[in-house]
């Protein structure tokens, strides 16, 4: 089977703390992350998590309504590494990506 692009939406409500939004299953390329803030004006944090930290990548004040790509070159990850996001209000986030055999 060849390797494919992959998309993903997750509506992530719960605000204040680490949400994961994604779990690499295997090799990953994740190609793009958008983020909508549909709930009004926030506050948002990309979290990387190589299962021994968590560290903070990217964060942008967002405007309500707003789009916001927080990677701007594709980011490689192993399996079980985690993508989390802390924010202040209901957002949503549409992941493409791509699992290597």
């Amino acid at each position: 089977m060849a390797n494919a692009y992959k998309s993903k939406l997750v509506v992530v409500s719960t605000t204040g703390s680490n949400v994961i939004f994604f779990t690499a299953d295997g090799n990953t390329i994740v190609r793009d992350v958008m983020i909508y803030a549909k709930g009004g004006a926030a506050n948002v944090a990309i979290v990387y998590d190589d299962r021994t930290n968590d560290d903070a990548v990217a964060y942008k004040a967002m405007s309500a309504d707003e789009t916001w790509r927080p990677f701007a070159t594709p980011l490689a990850m192993n399996d079980l590494h985690e993508l989390k996001v802390n924010t202040s209000v209901s957002v949503n986030i549409l992941i493409t990506y791509v699992e290597f055999d």
